[in-house]
């Protein structure tokens, strides 16, 4: 496959034309899953013209995945025309990806990437992304007297003018960081060319004399875990006792591009817990790591393992990949020719935009995130919604080149991380059999960024004992999981209960947990952090005085 394609950056054409190839040298499958797909068209014909005639609902050859929201409307299920076309759509749909995964002599890697892209495909194509086959659609325009055409108009040209062409996810105008998302009040008091750390003020009387130090991604800002107070996991930590710390990545810009992983790790993780371990008195810190925050930070507590550093006491990861053999249908963008593409704009640029990154993740849930929105902006004529985790996603985050060309090949290429001092960090080999400290391990069951079965092989790469939980719902909802929140659940066995290595293994045999995993982390940790001293007169510290207030000033940095 040529990586000098301009029109194909990504080499799909050429891996569809494999698997085309591997479809005609072995037509038996692809022949047989048509005949199948004519036969239960013709179900759905027979069925609706039925229905049509006696005016009673067929019963459906086919229903929509769950989760998907797009057939919502009941004219989908009791009009029978809008019934055949919603049926035919999914069986074609279906047919598309069935002739993909039937297709022999392909590899599985090839397999996968093709399948993904005709899904992008296949979901472009759906009837709900045009106004005369949407009921509702045709529902508004009855409404108002067609007002919502008008109204998606204006919205389309907003686009143009305010968001590069995309439909606008949320409404920026609602809200401001630091005075109705991320305002839980703190100060920052260490400031280093790459992060500010924050210092939250105690809201209780005692507080665990062990800091509790939090790594966030830096692919996006801190504050999905400071949103609102009743959702934020910053506020709920400190209101639990803890002199809580937040890493506040810098928005890196050219002047940054050759910021390496190694430079992310000292600047961050490291200097984080170095410092709010003095600020408290103690000698060590509890940390935690969220996502690639969390790759990081158990590449940190390997090198400080080498190093014969205790620095870090214990160490909690919210849906972090360390091993990256299955990372999920993210793979589809790292061809060879994708990371060369990458990389050459990255040269360019010195950083990766946030939008590119954010246009990415947006993919890996294009219904939610591109075509619903689409719809609800340019057909039904609606506003952009004020959402502050809407808000959050849209407020994106550059990437150094060096950085983030390192992450993309030594992790999701090459899988280094898991091999026993593949990497190095100034010149100190990596090996997370070393890490031998308490570890918390939480994955999220719909995760499309970091597959929960994937987050889940921490459990046999790490020396030390790990109490792994499964949330419900996806990277960011099972994650930001107050105990307030209706309908929660999780599942996880009785710390100390030894982890089998399948996982489908371990989920059948954990409980099942009504409510937020929250308080059984809170429990969990402080059974590993129990001495309590009075709560600090005031932020920082005389070494480390406050330089400003919570959010600081690298989180205001926009794109």
């Amino acid at each position: 496959m040529s990586s000098k394609n301009p029109f194909d950056p990504l080499g799909v054409g050429a891996m569809s034309m494999d698997v085309w190839r591997a479809m005609m040298t072995s037509p038996g499958a692809l022949l047989e899953a048509q005949a199948e797909f004519a036969k239960a068209f013709t179900d759905v014909a027979a069925g609706e013209a039925t229905a049509l005639a006696s005016d009673r609902p067929s019963a459906a050859i086919i229903e929509p995945q769950p989760g998907d929201r797009r057939f919502a409307n009941a004219a989908w299920a009791s009009n029978p025309y809008f019934s055949a076309l919603k049926q035919a759509y999914l069986l074609s749909a279906k047919a598309v990806l069935d002739s993909i995964d039937q297709a022999e002599g392909i590899d599985e890697a090839t397999r996968r990437r093709v399948k993904f892209f005709a899904k992008q495909f296949t979901d472009a194509m759906s009837p709900t992304n045009v106004p005369w086959f949407n009921p509702d659609v045709l529902e508004e325009t009855l409404r108002s007297g067609g007002a919502n055409f008008r109204r998606g108009m204006e919205n389309a040209l907003e686009d143009a003018r305010d968001n590069a062409g995309r439909p606008a996810l949320v409404d920026e105008s609602a809200f401001e960081v630091g005075t109705n998302v991320a305002t839980t009040p703190g100060k920052v008091v260490f400031r280093n060319a790459l992060i500010e750390l924050i210092q939250y003020a105690p809201t209780q009387a005692r507080v665990y004399a062990r800091p509790l130090v939090i790594v966030p991604p830096w692919i996006n800002k801190f504050y999905i875990l400071d949103l609102q107070p009743a959702n934020s996991f910053v506020k709920y930590a400190t209101d639990a006792g803890r002199n809580t710390f937040v890493v506040s990545w810098r928005n890196p810009d050219a002047s940054l591009a050759d910021m390496t992983w190694a430079d992310y790790l000292k600047l961050g993780p490291v200097a984080a817990a170095t410092v709010a371990a003095e600020i408290a008195g103690s000698a060590d810190v509890d940390a935690i790591g969220y996502c690639i925050g969390g790759t990081l930070l158990a590449t940190a507590l390997a090198y400080l393992a080498r190093t014969g550093s205790r620095l870090v006491n214990s160490a909690t990861f919210f849906a972090a990949l360390v091993d990256f053999s299955d990372p999920g249908e993210v793979m589809a963008f790292l061809t060879e020719e994708a990371l060369e593409s990458i990389e050459q704009r990255m040269n360019e640029a010195g950083v990766l935009g946030g939008r590119e990154m954010g246009d990415t993740f947006n993919m890996l849930r294009a219904n939610d995130l591109i075509w619903g929105v689409a719809v609800n902006r340019y057909l039904l004529g609606k506003d952009a919604p004020a959402f502050d985790l809407l808000y959050w996603n849209s407020d994106a985050t550059r990437i150094p080149r060096a950085t983030h060309s390192y992450y993309l090949r030594q992790m999701y290429v090459a899988n280094n991380l898991v091999k026993p001092d593949a990497l190095e960090v100034d010149g100190v080999p990596i090996d997370l059999r070393r890490i031998e400290l308490d570890t918390y391990c939480v994955a999220t069951q719909e995760d499309h960024i970091a597959p929960w079965r994937s987050v889940y092989a921490m459990t046999r790469l790490l020396g030390g004992a790990t109490t792994f939980r499964l949330g419900a719902s996806g990277h960011i909802a099972g994650i930001i999981s107050p105990p307030a929140k209706k309908k929660a659940v999780w599942w996880g066995a009785a710390p100390g209960t030894p982890n089998p290595s399948d996982p489908d293994a371990w989920l059948a045999a954990a409980p099942k947990h009504e409510g937020s995993w929250w308080p059984d982390w809170t429990a969990w940790l402080a059974e590993r952090s129990p001495e309590q001293v009075d709560a600090p007169a005031a932020t920082g510290s005389h070494r480390y005085a406050p330089l400003a207030d919570a959010p600081g000033t690298y989180v205001l940095e926009r794109s």
